[in-house]
C-alpha cells in the first residue's frame, strides 16, 4: 500500500511540488501495477479520484519529509544510510546525492527476496546496497549490521518508516538500543510513527482483521522519553500538517496522527 501510494503520486495524483518516484511502479506486485495502469487510463474526476489524490498527497509528503532529512544528514557527513523495515523502499535507486553513501536495507528475509526480484531491473544510485535479513521481533540487529559491513565508527542516517506502530514495546526498545550502539557521534535517526488519535474504532478493527493491528502507537512525549533513555537527543517532531505547510500541500483531517521524530547522537 505504501509503494502504491508513492506510485499514485508519481503518476500525478498529488499536489506536492517536485515529487517523483520512478521506482515505485517497478517495485509493485504485478496485480497492483495493473491496477495502477487501469486507474491511469480512466478519466480523472469524482470521489474515487479525490480519494486517490489524498493517498498520493499523504505518501508524497511523508516521503519528501524523510528524504529532506536524509539529504541534510548526508550533507552533514553521514556516509551510511540504514533503512529499517525497508520493504519496497526505492531510495537507493532514485535519490540523488547518495553516490558516496553505503545503503543497508534491513527487513525480513521473505520480504527481501521479493524486493530483490522486483528491483533487478533498477539502476543503483547509491555507492553500494547491502540487504540485511532481520526479524525485529526475534533477531539481534547490531551483529547483523556489523556482519553486512556497517561501520559503527562512522556517522549514519537511519530511517525507521511506518514500522514502530506494528511492534511490541520490547522490540522497539531493543531496536533503539541496537541503533545507539551502531551510531557514531553525528548520526541522525528519523522515525515515522503514529499517535493514538490516528485510528478510530473501525480502523483498529479493520487492521486487526487484516492481521496488522497497530499495537505500537505513541504520543510525542512518550516517544521522546524512550529516545532519550536510549541515548538520543530529540531535535524535532512534526506531523503531517507541518509537512503540508512546508511543501505547500494541505492535508485532510483524516491524516492527522502521523508524525516524524528526528533524533541525534
Amino acid at each position: 500500500m505504501v509503494t502504491f501510494g508513492r506510485a499514485l503520486a508519481d503518476a500525478g495524483w498529488t499536489d506536492v511540488r517536485g515529487f517523483s518516484d520512478p521506482t515505485a511502479r517497478s517495485l509493485l506486485p504485478p496485480t497492483w501495477a495493473a491496477r495502477l495502469d487501469a486507474m491511469k487510463a480512466r478519466r480523472r474526476g469524482g470521489r474515487q479520484q479525490a480519494a486517490l489524490k489524498r493517498i498520493g498527497n499523504l505518501m508524497a509528503l511523508r516521503t519528501k519529509a524523510i528524504d529532506t532529512c536524509v539529504q541534510e544528514a548526508v550533507v552533514g557527513g553521514a556516509h551510511q544510510l540504514v533503512i529499517l523495515g525497508a520493504g519496497l523502499d526505492g531510495r537507493a535507486f532514485r535519490m540523488q546525492g547518495l553516490e558516496a553513501v553505503d545503503v543497508f536495507e534491513v527487513d525480513h528475509p521473505d520480504t527481501q527476496a521479493t524486493k530483490r526480484e522486483r528491483a533487478a531491473g533498477l539502476t543503483l544510485k547509491a555507492r553500494s546496497l547491502q540487504f540485511v535479513a532481520v526479524d525485529f521481533e526475534r533477531d539481534v540487529l547490531a551483529p547483523a549490521l556489523a556482519a553486512a559491513g556497517h561501520r559503527a565508527s562512522d556517522p549514519s542516517v537511519w530511517i525507521w518508516e511506518g514500522v514502530v506502530m506494528y511492534l511490541r514495546d520490547e522490540a522497539v526498545h531493543a531496536t533503539l538500543a541496537a541503533i545507539a550502539t551502531q551510531s557514531a557521534p553525528g548520526s541522525t535517526l528519523v522515525i515515522q510513527y503514529n499517535t493514538p488519535e490516528r485510528l478510530n474504532v473501525c480502523s483498529r478493527l479493520l487492521l486487526r482483521l487484516l492481521g496488522e493491528p497497530q499495537i505500537g502507537l505513541r504520543t510525542p512525549d512518550r516517544f521522546a522519553g524512550e529516545l532519550v533513555a536510549a541515548g538520543f537527543r530529540v531535535v524535532a517532531d512534526s506531523g503531517s500538517a507541518d509537512w503540508g505547510v512546508r511543501f505547500g500541500t494541505p492535508v485532510a483531517r483524516s491524516a492527522t496522527g502521523r508524525r516524524m521524530v528526528i533524533a541525534r547522537r
